[in-house]
């Protein structure tokens, strides 16, 4: 008797063969569960279900899930004034900002934090507690809570103040309270060169070709596993934690928290400011929502979140889906294609399998 969803594994394995095929990437994995049940990982080029990637931004799924753990723990507060504890944010539009604007993106900070490149233009080692002080004093470019804008250097500042509050490295803040309590392989924040999938050849930064170190310069110049990046996997690694995302993140969070991650936070946060109409609006707490360009047309009540290097996790409560998808498109260069059309051909496939089998 057929598997009930080997349809789907099978134009998985297509989709992935002609992806490598035509250089979008030199090496793809996906894992897929499909309500419950944990279809076979399906990968193709230099990869097999065993390879790390580099997940790039959907780091900040378990950046947040760490910061939220330091809420219920008591340590942080969702919307309290961070100046409460950083001296840096204790004064002027930075007075305002909380935890909450950080982790959806409405914190008014720039999108980026450029001060790894001050320190190689200036030809200053990496001094993390200097980058740190630096990337702390980085100013607002609109008031909090007036706009949306996604920002790395904020889930960066989120990271400085989980360390501050607690005195303890983000790595182990997050091995202990998220990692640990997850319960489950193939997640790393630095798995081994020998076991992941290259990024990208960077001659000019001294870095030769990148692997098993964080392709984001900005985490590589603080060390590594960083707010918004850092994190590896393998996709059945990171599936499975998109199974727990699904779920509630049972052992991980409270019932409240795990909902208020899940839920849109934008027109709250925004109030007055809140563009339903806006590109790319949809936001929970960490949680990209309803991203159709990849999370598909069928994928409104999805959440989840895309990388750089070529990666995405999926979930959709409402139609009991996971979808992990990993390649290290970045590899050898970042100017080629930017997986996006691959992603959203995944989810559909996922999508349409899982209603033609109902």
């Amino acid at each position: 008797m057929p598997a009930p969803y080997g349809h789907v594994t099978t134009e998985l394995q297509r989709l992935l063969d002609q992806a490598v095929t035509d250089g979008v990437a030199p090496a793809a994995s996906c894992a897929v569960v499909l309500d419950g049940e944990v279809l076979p990982a399906v990968t193709a080029g230099a990869a097999v279900p065993e390879t790390f990637f580099d997940l790039a931004s959907v780091t900040k799924l378990f950046t947040t899930a760490a910061l939220l753990s330091l809420v219920d723990g008591g340590h942080l507060e969702l919307d309290a004034p961070i100046g409460g504890w950083l001296p840096a944010y204790g004064h002027g539009d930075k007075a305002r900002v909380t935890l909450r604007h950080l982790l959806t993106h409405t914190s008014g900070l720039p999108s980026e934090w450029r001060g790894w490149e001050r320190a190689l233009r200036e030809g200053r080692s990496f001094d993390r507690v200097l980058l740190v002080a630096d990337l702390l004093g980085t100013p607002l470019e609109a008031a909090p809570g007036t706009r949306f804008e996604y920002s790395c250097a904020g889930y960066n500042t989120a990271m400085a103040l989980a360390e501050h509050v607690t005195g303890r490295p983000w790595a182990e803040l997050l091995a202990d309270n998220v990692l640990s309590r997850l319960g489950t392989g193939g997640i790393a924040g630095t798995p081994g060169p020998e076991r992941c999938a290259p990024t990208e050849y960077q001659p000019s930064l001294g870095r030769g070709l990148v692997r098993g170190i964080v392709h984001d310069e900005a985490a590589w110049s603080l060390g590594g596993l960083s707010g918004n990046a850092g994190m590896f996997a393998t996709a059945p690694g990171l599936a499975a934690f998109g199974e727990a995302l699904r779920l509630g993140l049972p052992g991980i969070l409270s019932p409240a928290l795990a909902a208020d991650m899940w839920r849109s936070q934008l027109p709250e946060v925004l109030g007055r400011n809140f563009n339903p109409e806006h590109p790319g609006y949809g936001h929970g707490l960490g949680l990209r929502i309803n991203q159709q360009p990849w999370m598909g047309t069928r994928g409104r009540h999805a959440r989840g979140h895309g990388g750089f290097t070529g990666t995405s996790l999926l979930a959709d409560r409402k139609n009991g889906i996971t979808v992990a998808l990993l390649t290290n498109r970045v590899s050898p260069s970042r100017d080629g294609d930017d997986a996006t059309a691959l992603r959203k051909a995944v989810s559909d496939v996922v999508y349409s399998g899982k209603n033609d089998s109902n």
